[in-house]
């Protein structure tokens, strides 16, 4: 990661194949995901309550809740600051890179909190279709920064004050 803070030519062609090997990593981790979710029945409001509304007497939700949550954040987490960081030393717009970084972060915060709609607020309308399309929304942007990163990451002209 040396290239992030020291960035130099021949430091940028050596950080170009591991960093276009993680990149495809991150598309596998988002298809896996979304296909993990699909086969949960997760990509469907009925399938999404029937998986993650609390049972009558939970006050805090399912255990399939919290590791959602666990498992989400971690994984949010780990690709905002990834692509983040490798979008800042990448000749990319400040607006464009702002701009997907902060609908991926916006997206996955309403993802992740969806599900405690129904705890909080028991019978709460419309909260697995507002995960769906937060998830969808997450998707597509990080999909995005990744695109956007192997396209231009070590390019000529790279912006080195973000």
């Amino acid at each position: 990661m040396r290239f992030l803070v020291q960035p130099h030519p021949a430091a940028l062609d050596r950080a170009r194949p591991p960093v276009r090997a993680f990149l495809a990593f991150s598309v596998l981790l988002l298809v896996g995901w979304a296909a993990s979710r699909a086969a949960h029945g997760a990509l469907t409001p009925d399938g999404l309550a029937r998986i993650l509304e609390p049972s009558p007497g939970e006050r805090f939700g399912p255990l399939a809740l919290w590791e959602e949550v666990h498992q989400g954040a971690f994984l949010y987490g780990f690709l905002l600051l990834t692509l983040g960081s490798l979008l800042v030393v990448s000749p990319v717009a400040p607006g464009l890179r702002n701009a997907l970084i902060g609908v991926a972060t916006a997206a996955a915060l309403v993802d992740l909190l969806a599900p405690f709609l129904p705890v909080v607020r028991p019978g709460f309308p419309g909260w697995a279709a507002l995960r769906i399309g937060a998830f969808a929304l997450a998707m597509v942007a990080l999909l995005a920064a990744v695109v956007l990163a192997w396209a231009n990451f070590g390019r000529e002209g790279r912006r080195t004050g973000g």
